[in-house]
């Protein structure tokens, strides 16, 4: 279902603080709290909105190695392959992008030796032709809600 002006608002909201209660985009937006809680328990049911989450600092979590790992996979393993790496806790994210290599994901780990070691032991075995890894040397993100 598509959304209207009070829906986008109500997620341009969301999206800057995923702690702000109803009743305060509710008075921020003049309507009253119960049509608000209506269109975030829509917008949730359709999935719209998947959930809400916190931001963490990396950098205060002791994970001083991240890489962004390109790797070429035969067509027929790379769901398999995908299914795999989501379900590994080091690998944040996981991208399909155009050229080759055809997928490219982040890894998170607390040195580069711990990251080495995991990429052999876990990400070899799924069957990857090529691996091309890429260390983070440092990070600039923009954030929710932070200008």
């Amino acid at each position: 279902m598509s959304q209207d002006d009070l829906d986008r608002s109500i997620l341009r909201i969301l999206q800057g603080n995923g702690k702000v209660s109803i009743e305060e985009i509710a008075e921020m937006l003049g309507r009253s709290p119960s049509t608000i809680r209506d269109r975030v328990r829509r917008l949730e049911e359709e999935r719209v909105i998947l959930g809400y989450s916190a931001i963490v600092d990396q950098d205060r979590l002791d994970m001083e190695a991240e890489a962004l790992v390109l790797a070429d996979i035969d067509t027929e393993r790379e769901g398999k392959a995908i299914s795999a790496l989501m379900a590994m806790e080091r690998v944040s994210e996981v991208m399909k992008v155009t050229g080759e290599p055809r997928l490219m994901f982040r890894v998170q780990a607390v040195d580069r030796r711990e990251l080495l070691r995991f990429l052999d032991r876990n990400i070899r075995p799924l069957g990857f032709r090529r691996l091309d890894v890429r260390m983070v040397l440092e990070r600039t993100v923009r954030y929710p809600g932070f200008v």
